[in-house]
């Protein structure tokens, strides 16, 4: 008898926090592409080469990055050239960190989600939830300087052991952001 209490509790609690992050953000049918550092999931509307050239990584990105030559997906490579780009502007070397990148349809749908997940407006073109380990952007803001601004989130969550404060964050992850829209990197 005491075993079935102690079962009951159990599985009472891992349904409750399972249901903590069953969050519905109209990702079920999207598609994915996986690379070293992120699970890409995107509408099955978007074009994941139009994705490619909004992010704009160019050779000289790929060389900057110095980060493995990985095969696969384009999209996939420069994802994890710029991981490696904002790593090393961080200079917060994190090489197992694996995060998600969900990308909306559009700004609707992005605000719509986080509108559902947070009760609130959006006031940004787009968000990292720490808990969820993810990163969140529309379509319409995939470029390398949004996303970068993003990553660079994932990277400072994860680097340090106590949360710096969210103002802190924000100039560090402004700067990488700076760094990848100078002309000349």
């Amino acid at each position: 008898m005491r075993l079935l209490k102690v079962f009951l509790i159990a599985f009472f609690f891992t349904s409750i926090s399972s249901l903590a992050y069953a969050v519905d953000d109209g990702f079920g049918s999207a598609k994915k592409i996986e690379s070293q550092h992120f699970v890409v999931f995107y509408a099955p509307q978007i074009d994941p080469y139009l994705l490619l050239e909004k992010l704009n990584i160019g050779p000289t990105d790929l060389v900057l990055s110095e980060g493995p030559s990985a095969k696969g997906d384009g999209l996939a490579v420069a994802l994890d050239a710029l991981y490696n780009i904002v790593m090393q502007a961080l200079d917060m070397n994190l090489y197992s960190l694996q995060g998600n990148i969900k990308v909306c349809s559009d700004r609707n749908h992005l605000s719509s989600v986080y509108e559902s997940i947070f009760s609130r407006q959006l006031k940004a073109s787009s968000f990292y939830i720490n808990e969820y380990n993810t990163i969140y952007i529309s379509a319409d803001d995939f470029t390398k300087e949004i996303l970068g601004h993003e990553i660079a989130h994932m990277i400072i969550s994860h680097y340090f052991v106590v949360q710096p404060p969210q103002k802190v964050a924000e100039i560090l992850s402004g700067y990488v952001e700076y760094q990848l829209r100078k002309p000349a990197r």
